[in-house]
């Protein structure tokens, strides 16, 4: 007898809030039972869209009956709408970052832990096919002692100034310091310990949006140590609205890995054009194959029982006090310890 599809729900239906309606559709183990915005024309175009109920509001999430849900709701709203679910016994699949403090992290993972619920952060690129061979290579000791490394993730200066509605209530240390710092700690399998970072302003107040133009961060692992950087003032010109590379040395080998486009762009007579990730389109062959989906299929794995959560609410929380540990170097000029942020 075959067992019944999970009921589950999406709340927050923006750009990535599609990726997971399209995962949690795509996935014969689930059957989308409602999509939840605040945006009630937007919410009733997915509900009609995709033949499932629709609501702007939590509560009707929770009478829905679902067994789980993802969150991609703004940054800064993650906290008070995981929580609601969590204590309602939902499991649930939240975006980057965890939350926008410590002490909503805090609250967050505790409850997580209290609770039977399986609660993940989507920190997909742990799932990027190239990061995996990475993270296989530094495993087998191919790479040999980790020594230092670099990783740049930055943004066109279109997210912010086009995309993302709500982007001076972020800021590219929540966008994207939560994928740089949980991609490094992961794959170096080590904790981090102290940083002193720097920070610039300027342009993007001048657009009137409150935001950091860009931070350069420079974290200890131990013995290790990685600058990263970050920014939302890449010109629009270039190949793609992420620009990222990661540099990692150790004792007996160099990775280098460009992972804006993976190298690929398409140019035309008056634009240079980006291949990008199309919401909820398979590829020619009907599937739903970018690493993307990875940890929406590891979710309901996880709800399963088939393998343990990964990029946990532990994780998330983590990530965050880095990006206050980050901020507080930036502010107060000087080296700070996570112990004090934890």
């Amino acid at each position: 007898m075959t067992e019944r599809p999970i009921p589950t729900a999406v709340v927050g239906l923006g750009l990535w809030g599609m990726n997971h309606v399209a995962a949690f559709r795509d996935d014969a183990r689930c059957e989308l039972v409602v999509v939840c915005d605040r945006d009630e024309e937007r919410a009733r175009n997915v509900g009609e869209r995709f033949g499932c109920r629709w609501t702007t509001n939590l509560d009707d999430v929770i009478d829905a009956g679902v067994a789980a849900a993802g969150v991609a709701t703004p940054d800064f709203a993650h906290h008070d709408i995981v929580l609601t679910l969590l204590t309602a016994g939902i499991h649930v699949l939240v975006e980057k970052p965890l939350a926008t403090s410590v002490d909503e992290a805090r609250a967050m993972t505790e409850l997580a832990a209290a609770s039977n619920c399986v609660a993940m952060v989507d920190y997909h690129n742990r799932w990027n096919p190239d990061h995996l061979a990475i993270k296989a290579a530094l495993e087998d000791g191919h790479v040999g002692e980790p020594l230092y490394g670099y990783y740049r993730l930055s943004n066109s200066n279109v997210v912010p100034r086009e995309w993302l509605s709500w982007s001076g209530r972020s800021g590219p240390e929540w966008f994207l310091f939560p994928h740089s710092f949980d991609l490094v700690r992961w794959l170096l399998d080590r904790e981090p310990t102290s940083v002193f970072a720097r920070g610039r302003r300027g342009l993007l107040d001048e657009a009137g949006i409150a935001s950091w133009d860009a931070i350069q961060a420079s974290w200890t692992f131990g013995d290790v140590f990685v600058t990263f950087e970050t920014s939302w003032v890449v010109p629009h010109g270039v190949a793609s609205p992420v620009d990222a590379q990661l540099t990692m040395y150790g004792t007996s080998a160099k990775v280098d890995y460009v992972q804006s486009n993976n190298g690929l762009s398409i140019a035309g007579n008056d634009r240079l054009d980006f291949p990008w990730v199309e919401v909820g389109e398979p590829n020619r062959y009907g599937q739903l194959d970018h690493f993307i989906y990875g940890p929406m299929r590891t979710f309901v794995d996880s709800i399963l029982g088939a393998v343990p959560p990964t990029s946990t609410f532990h994780d998330g929380f983590v990530g965050v006090a880095m990006i206050e540990a980050t901020l507080r170097s930036v502010n107060e000029g000087r080296e700070v310890e996570i112990s004090e942020i934890l």
